[in-house]
């Protein structure tokens, strides 16, 4: 059961100057990590680490840039800088770190350090790629590959709480990913409209008209032409039960033409103590002890992140009613 308000707030938490800015912080916390270790060997000069360090204050100071300008309504900056974070921690990876780092600070650096920038870069990429390239691959798709107009390079479906519970759990040292509790509550303002292809008239998060099942929502940035919508037609976990267990990094979706609402707060703020459900197949919103709403079925807990468990209920789906932390 997809949840409006936790959705809305990842999306908002993605594209805000706060999320830019601490990419920012997190580029200087890996700078001082690596510049301190190499001082410390005596190998400031050796190979390419002065590169290695400046670059990554370069890239501090880029991520720094964007934000600001993002303040502004301009989000092409924060977009490319977030795309070339993975090029550049490929290049780190490949200089002779192994001739001065221990085993653990080799994986400390590319495992934890690296990870975590990549981490902001990934989410800040696929939160604005849409916004960017979608409207125009669906109104002029390349000839040499139009299929490509159908590829949600964002978050499809649901998959952008799975994917913020997942990285929010992922390291030792927690994420400076915080939502604000209690969650805002969110509203879709259907007085303001517009179409696929349109000239977006307001900055922010977006709702589809063909409704959230099998859909996302959007981020769409005043100025730029509407992106279509994407419906998922093959899941992820389809795809792997079909090819016998291959691994795939994206579900099968298809792009379609239809109208946008922005989702804006409504002032409000979403009761803590109102009942949370959600159904099979969905990630755990939140863990603790879950109740199926079948009557004579057991409770069970679930921790965040974790897929919710089907009965096989002959209604369609298994229900779960969140009771207590334990």
């Amino acid at each position: 059961m997809r949840n409006l308000h936790l959705e809305a707030a990842i999306w908002n938490l993605f594209t805000s100057v706060d999320f830019f800015e601490e990419a920012a912080r997190e580029c200087e916390r890996t700078m001082d990590w690596f510049g301190a270790l190499a001082l410390t060997r005596h190998v400031s000069n050796f190979g390419r680490n002065n590169q290695i360090y400046d670059r990554l204050k370069e890239k501090a100071s880029e991520f720094r840039r964007g934000a600001e300008l993002a303040r502004f309504g301009d989000y092409q900056l924060i977009w490319q800088v977030s795309q070339s974070v993975s090029g550049d921690a490929r290049g780190f990876m490949e200089q002779p770190l192994h001739s001065w780092m221990t085993p653990a600070e080799y994986r400390e650096f590319g495992d934890v350090r690296l990870s975590r920038m990549f981490a902001y870069a990934d989410q800040i990429t696929n939160a604005l790629n849409n916004a960017f390239i979608a409207a125009e691959d669906f109104v002029d798709p390349d000839p040499d590959c139009p299929e490509s107009n159908d590829d949600d390079e964002g978050f499809p479906g649901g998959s952008i709480v799975e994917i913020y519970t997942e990285k929010i759990n992922q390291y030792k040292e927690p994420l400076f990913w915080n939502l604000p509790t209690p969650l805002p509550e969110y509203i879709i303002d259907k007085s303001v409209a517009c179409r696929t292809g349109d000239e977006v008239p307001w900055t922010g998060v977006w709702n589809p008209d063909t409704g959230l099942e099998g859909h996302s929502l959007t981020f769409a940035i005043k100025g730029m032409p509407m992106q279509p919508a994407f419906r998922v037609v093959k899941t992820i976990e389809e795809l792997e039960r079909e090819n016998d267990g291959g691994v795939f990094g994206s579900p099968i979706t298809v792009a379609v033409a239809t109208t946008w609402h922005p989702v804006v707060p409504s002032g409000r703020t979403l009761d803590p103590e109102a009942e949370l459900r959600a159904k099979a197949g969905d990630p755990c919103p939140k863990a603790g002890i879950w109740q199926p709403m079948e009557p004579g079925a057991s409770d069970r807990r679930y921790e965040a992140g974790e897929m919710m468990g089907s009965l096989g209920t002959p209604y369609g789906y298994t229900v779960w009613r969140w009771k207590s932390e334990r």
